[in-house]
């Protein structure tokens, strides 16, 4: 096989077969023929390096350097395997120049490999995405050390990066895994007040002309809700629902209120506060899988959306694969909703928290410019909320004495979170944390596609990238159109197939002995943490099976029970 050779960013490389052994040299401005692999028995090095790892399915093969390339042949051997191995192969090399020449010079090796070097590290994440967590198994990083020590800082970022991203797909498996059979309840609990709500798509593209304000709980809104109040004519207000409460308290009306949370505190946001009037402001947004009782007790106009995902599905061809909330899919599937007349649902994208969703709702909605305030992202003050939020109600009311003052509670609080610290805004130290900074991070990516204007009038917290500060909220613009406000609220209501809902309760009622997950798809999604746990242990008579069983029957009772006390 004939040798090559290259320049590529950080050395000149030779590399080849000689006598049936590879060798790689690299040459650098300090070293000179650095061998990149053993000189003596490159293949025997290789399999001191696999040792007793074995590519089996559901594993993964994390190399960093490409230069090592009989334990890359080695461990495409085993995705090859008779004995029944497969598993896929996650390559980091720094030096691109040199990828693409081993690349060209042993591609049957290399189409079995994804590759990240620096000029598609953004690819990184889509491919974590596309990894099934429910079946892995587990992973091992193979270091070649040569490789890394021409370029450190870029295997040591990489390499952190795929940690941490895997850790959050795995943080999100738990995460569904604790809430989707909640989601799915929430969803279908929804189908007897939705023929009173509006479909999200009606308000998208209905805010040109007008600024919108995105509202959020940070520690800091406090030293904003003057200047809001001052200017809440010049903007259409959009708040999380947590926020609802301390608005309304600074005698501000918000044009719009967010709910997305499944859980049951969701409903401490809304009471004793007003619920809302027919024909005027403000809008409950609510997704489907978010806690029904808010949007049951609300007495005002509302609108319905559902959570989706665009996942990458193909590369080659840029096709993203849409990936709504467990629930949402049955509501689609069973035709629930009218399509005939154009009145579904829309989507939303969401980064986890309310906020992410707002702002993917006022993008949609086509607004001239979106302003953030509030949005800490930040355990601004050493406290984790703004004050007057049901939470510091509880907490005054219940918790605090003498001995107890609130700074303690939210020391506590603080204390079982992984925090760190970044600069602020105003250039101080500032304590955060991993989630919140995800948060961040989806926003910068988010307004980074947004042609529209994105500002922070954040007093405090962390900065957000392409959102430059805005130091206060003070405008000489007129008050927002009466026009553009009258927009949002003459819409038709989402048309409800009344004739699907009986067949459901028809269908949930001869399936609760059977459990048929072909009658009844979203049974899936309940108990379903019992099944992959019996899954991995590999016993297909587990008593988790009869576990999830008895989880799926207990789920229909209550269900059917709250179809016919919503009929």
């Amino acid at each position: 096989m004939a040798s090559g050779e290259i320049k590529g960013k950080y050395a000149h490389y030779r590399f080849g077969y000689e006598s049936g052994r590879f060798s790689i040299l690299a040459g650098t401005e300090k070293l000179k023929d650095l061998s990149m692999v053993s000189q003596r028995d490159p293949v025997r090095e290789a399999e001191r390096h696999l040792g007793s790892f074995r590519l089996k399915p559901g594993m993964l093969a994390v190399v960093a350097g490409a230069a090592h390339l009989p334990l890359l042949e080695l461990l495409v051997e085993q995705t090859k395997s008779k004995e029944g191995f497969g598993g896929w192969i996650l390559l980091f090399e720094a030096d691109t120049e040199l990828y693409l020449a081993l690349k060209k010079y042993r591609p049957e090796i290399f189409e079995h490999i994804a590759a990240i070097v620096p000029e598609n590290v953004g690819v990184l994440s889509e491919l974590v995405e596309k990894i099934d967590v429910e079946h892995f198994a587990g992973y091992r990083i193979f270091e070649n050390k040569p490789s890394l020590g021409i370029a450190p800082t870029f295997y040591a970022h990489a390499v952190a990066d795929f940690k941490r991203r895997l850790a959050s797909r795995f943080s999100d498996l738990f995460t569904r895994l604790e809430f989707e059979e909640r989601w799915v309840f929430n969803a279908l609990s929804k189908l007897s007040l939705m023929h009173s709500m509006r479909p999200v798509s009606s308000l998208f593209g209905l805010g040109k002309g007008a600024k919108a304000l995105l509202v959020s709980t940070g520690p800091s809104l406090h030293r904003s809700l003057g200047a809001i109040q001052k200017n809440r004519e010049k903007y259409f207000i959009a708040c999380a629902d947590s926020a609802y409460r301390v608005l309304v308290r600074s005698g501000i009306t918000p044009h719009l209120v967010f709910s997305l949370d499944s859980q049951a505190h969701t409903t401490k946001h809304f009471a004793l506060l007003p619920q809302g009037t027919k024909g005027s402001y403000p809008i409950l947004v609510c997704d489907a899988v978010s806690n029904p009782i808010a949007a049951r007790e609300w007495k005002g106009e509302s609108c319905l959306s559902f959570t989706a995902q665009f996942i990458r599905a193909d590369f080659e061809k840029q096709k993203d694969e849409r990936r709504v909330s467990p629930g949402c899919d049955y509501l689609e599937e069973e035709n629930f909703f009218e399509h005939t007349a154009g009145l579904i649902p829309g989507d939303l994208q969401s980064g986890g928290s309310v906020a992410t969703s707002i702002f993917d709702l006022l993008r949609l909605m086509d607004f001239d410019s979106i302003v953030f305030v509030g949005q800490d992202l930040a355990y601004t003050y050493r406290e984790i909320h703004t004050p007057g939020t049901h939470h510091t109600d509880e907490w005054l009311s219940k918790t605090t004495n003498r001995l107890q003052p609130l700074e303690n509670i939210n020391e506590r609080v603080l204390r079982r979170r992984h925090t760190k610290r970044e600069v602020s805004l105003s250039g101080r130290t500032i304590v955060t944390d991993y989630v919140l900074s995800l948060y961040r991070d989806w926003f910068s990516n988010a307004v980074g596609a947004v042609e529209k204007k994105v500002l922070n009038a954040t007093c405090e917290g962390l900065a957000i990238e392409g959102a430059p500060p805005l130091q206060n909220l003070d405008t000489e613009e007129q008050d927002i159109n009466a026009e553009i406000l009258a927009r949002f609220l003459d819409k038709d209501l989402i048309r409800v197939n009344s004739q699907r809902i009986a067949a459901l309760r028809a269908k949930i009622l001869s399936a609760t002995d059977s459990l048929d997950e072909g009658t009844l798809p979203f049974l899936r999604y309940v108990g379903r943490k019992f099944a992959i746990k019996a899954m991995r242990v590999g016993d297909t008579s587990s008593p988790l099976y009869e576990k999830q069983k008895t989880k799926q029957r207990h789920f229909l009772r209550k269900l059917i029970s709250k179809l016919y006390l919503d009929a």
